[in-house]
């Protein structure tokens, strides 16, 4: 009778405070493979997560709403009075008593995933402070190996705020004894597949930040981005001005089509460049790399600058912020526009290139596409754009991390692409 009131006073909870958790969490759940990974588990799992906040248990409840999630929990939620400790015996906790050594939570869970329930642990053992990820107790480990009951990865950015939204990626199911078929596994054994588990969860990280990223960069019509489409549509129509006519390696195109995400580097010869741009690839929504300078002092036209689609760099500090903004724009399959110059060129001459182009192809994993913008005939004229052979970065990298010599090859590649899409341009001219 005892066990049937807890359960219904777990399940009334649970749906009594749908509402509310859909509010303030927002969150947004992704996959590694959505093909084999769903929320609907069958069987008993192990849940195993990074540990960022107090609310990571009651999240974690309602992204597996068709199941009563299970969770080891510290002595010290228990220590706050009995209302607390009874509380958390009906959502699902089981007491983990680290000061006397106390392991029998492991034959609790053990019982718990033969009746074939799932169980969350976080591992780390206290909560995050920092991006960084603590070191991670191997019991878990055990108990996988043990039961035989497969270990679901997930991942939480903890952002539990009205303001913002919650973003939780699940990884696929991992079964340890396929990487373990030992009886009695050595602490070698224990602590290797510990490891893997830990750089499995660090490895879902990216994997959240990359969805974050498509979805604030998100293809087709949405209302956040109604200012920059019209933006687009307005530059469409100064297209009766600028008269652009286009070439793709000397044959005349209406438009340069390039898709998916990349790194489009140009010279640098008019305040007007930007709008040109706008206007050859009307049919995306292009981000423009932009000095602060242009920024500074004008709060409006800096909010319609953001709106626009320009990113603020700051060029007299390493601004990382910018480059994690451009490495988004461009992992999430938009085009980021870079005047490596970093200034307008005088008279007409294209200048030495700085490597926060390679930087960021690099980075991404992402062609570049040199461009050249060619000096209108007259006032009336035509401006005419040249767009160069693509470049994979990714065959000229020599190594797998970044480096130096890699980043200056790049750079020297696109400055001569640059400098022969002009001459192209000169000798046409002619």
């Amino acid at each position: 009778m005892k066990r049937f009131l807890v359960w219904i006073f777990f399940w009334i909870g649970k749906i009594t405070l749908w509402p509310i958790q859909w509010i303030y969490f927002r969150k947004r759940v992704y996959y590694e493979d959505k093909k084999t990974t769903s929320r609907r588990i069958k069987g008993g799992a192990l849940i195993i997560s990074n540990h960022k906040g107090l609310m990571d248990f009651p999240m974690s409840m309602f992204i597996f709403p068709f199941h009563k999630l299970y969770c080891l929990m510290s002595e010290l939620v228990y220590n706050h009075g009995k209302f607390l400790a009874h509380l958390t015996n009906i959502v699902g906790g089981i007491r983990v008593d680290r000061k006397n050594y106390d392991f029998g939570f492991m034959n609790k869970s053990l019982e718990l995933l033969e009746k074939k329930k799932l169980l969350i642990i976080y591992p780390e053992g206290r909560v995050e402070v920092s991006d960084k990820t603590y070191p991670f107790h191997p019991s878990y480990i055990l108990i996988a190996l043990k039961s035989g009951a497969p270990i679901i990865p997930i991942y939480t950015d903890g952002k539990y705020k009205f303001k913002n939204r919650c973003h939780v990626v699940i990884g696929k199911a991992i079964y340890l004894r396929d990487y373990c078929n030992k009886e009695n596994p050595t602490k070698e054994d224990i602590e290797s597949l510990n490891q893997m588990i830990r750089s499995k969860i660090r490895s879902l990280e990216k994997i959240c930040k990359l969805g974050i990223a498509k979805d604030k960069y998100a293809h087709g019509f949405q209302f956040k981005y109604l200012i920059k489409d019209l933006g687009r549509l307005l530059a469409f129509t100064m297209n009766i001005h600028f008269k652009t006519k286009v070439y793709n390696k000397g044959e005349h195109k209406k438009n340069l089509k390039i898709k998916g995400g990349g790194v489009i580097v140009a010279n640098h010869s008019s305040f007007m460049d930007p709008l040109v741009l706008l206007n050859v690839f009307w049919r995306r929504r292009i981000y423009i790399l932009t000095a602060e300078v242009v920024f500074d002092g004008h709060p409006h036209r800096s909010w319609l600058l953001n709106q626009l689609g320009c990113v603020r760099v700051d060029r007299r500090i390493n601004d990382m912020e910018a480059i994690e903004k451009c490495l988004d724009i461009v992992r999430s399959g938009n085009l980021i526009v870079v005047f490596p110059s970093g200034h307008i060129d005088q008279y007409g001459q294209v200048d030495e290139f700085k490597g926060g182009a390679a930087l960021m192809a690099m980075e991404a994993h992402v062609p570049i596409y040199p461009l050249y913008l060619g000096p209108r005939t007259s006032k009336l004229g035509r401006c005419p754009v040249w767009l160069g052979e693509k470049i994979d970065v990714e065959a000229i990298r020599t190594k797998d991390k970044l480096n130096k010599n890699d980043l200056n090859t790049i750079s020297e590649i696109l400055y001569n692409e640059i400098r022969k899409l002009e001459a192209i341009g000169l000798k046409e001219k002619k």
